[in-house]
């Protein structure tokens, strides 16, 4: 068999449109891994396989309701250890650390000083005269009239723009803020866009759109639901960066301290990238990332993307560094770092109502050793 062969092999087990004896023989791989940690082809061949080998483990494994669980792999361990999710069939994703899989432990006590998951939206409003209004001091129903439109707070905790029908000659920008620690925030503008504000982050927008374009701009993270208007484009700004769309679903995330790329996830319709010096463009399952220039990637992890929004931490071979940022933003504190910590990156998911402390134990169980003090947590060297 070669590795075309191979591939396709791997991509109907996926599906599950396999043969028993074709069953049989991809478990015999899985088998011989488990007992020998090695691969019956070359080291190219394996690299060729590993993305759909993944994608394969990630789908068959279904997590039940309730607490899901993540695995840490090695470069040399990653084989062995989705060998052995796929091979028991769990309905809990697995903890891998160097040779050795353990089931991840439900743990019920919790740290003195734990930190507990967001309980509320703590959103701040600027409004363009900088008066400043909590949303979590506005009744539900509560509205407030400000020039051509007004605001209203619903039941649900989302927040409603309504034009008035008064026109103005100058719009007026409100700014929507969503610290660290709070939840996730939704609002519905007054073409008709929705647009979800991760925690850390920020949404400068007008009480009413006015002129030939609808403008808006983002720090953080921000996912959109554009309301399709092909007379007036729907522009996206974060620094030198605008995303151009007519209508469309899409994900931007920029923020400052993940690395030095934005990145924009398209889920639906089409978007135009532009930059400076260079543009690109968006079909449905691509991500563009955007530093000096536009880089397209296709096929991405959609739901890895959007896990936010869906009140997930979900980890596709991310680093330490990468969860804790995840971790850090959430629950409103600082990482401390006393030392060096081996290089493992980490597969699954995580509700994101848990306290801090659930999900440290999680990561303890992949050898990841902490404190917490405050909101400062600290990790301990290797």
């Amino acid at each position: 068999m070669d590795i075309k062969q191979a591939r396709e092999l791997l991509q109907r087990y996926q599906t599950g449109n396999i043969t028993r004896s074709e069953k049989e023989l991809v478990e015999s791989w899985y088998r011989q891994l488990i007992e020998t940690g090695e691969w019956e082809w070359g080291e190219g061949e394996k690299e060729q396989l590993q993305q759909t080998l993944e994608s394969a483990i990630l789908k068959k494994i279904q997590s039940p309701p309730g607490r899901r669980g993540i695995y840490s792999v090695s470069r040399r361990g990653w084989w062995v250890a989705a060998s052995v999710a796929i091979l028991i069939g769990v309905g809990a994703y697995f903890l891998f650390t160097g040779t050795s899989l353990q089931k991840p432990q439900i743990v019920q006590a919790k740290l003195p000083n734990d930190v507990h998951a967001p309980q509320s939206n703590r959103a701040l409003i600027t409004l363009a005269n900088g008066q400043q209004i909590y949303l979590d001091s506005i009744s539900d129903g509560s509205t407030v009239s400000e020039g051509t439109g007004k605001l209203v707070k619903l039941s649900s905790g989302e927040i409603v723009y309504r034009a008035n029908g008064i026109s103005g000659d100058k719009m007026e920008y409100n700014t929507l803020s969503n610290p660290r620690g709070s939840k996730v925030i939704n609002m519905l503008l007054t073409d008709g866009t929705r647009v979800w504000l991760n925690a850390g982050s920020s949404l400068s927008y007008p009480v009413v759109f006015a002129g030939n374009t609808r403008e808006v701009a983002v720090t953080g993270e921000a996912y959109f639901e554009v309301a399709h208007d092909k007379s007036k484009q729907f522009i996206v700004h974060n620094g030198g960066m605008d995303v151009v769309v007519t209508g469309t679903h899409f994900n931007v995330n920029a923020f400052e301290d993940d690395d030095n790329n934005i990145k924009v996830t398209l889920l639906e319709g089409s978007v135009k990238i532009k930059t400076r010096s260079s543009n690109g463009s968006l079909k449905p399952g691509q991500q563009a990332l955007v530093h000096n220039d536009v880089r397209i990637v296709s096929d991405v992890n959609v739901e890895n993307v959007m896990a936010w929004k869906n009140g997930y931490f979900q980890f596709d071979r991310a680093g330490l560094h990468s969860v804790l940022k995840q971790v850090a933003r959430w629950y409103d504190v600082e990482v401390v770092y006393e030392g060096n910590n081996e290089e493992r990156q980490f597969v699954g998911e995580i509700e994101r109502d848990l306290s801090l402390s659930e999900v440290l134990r999680i990561l303890e169980v992949n050898k990841v050793s902490f404190t917490i003090e405050g909101k400062k947590l600290i990790i301990k060297p290797d």
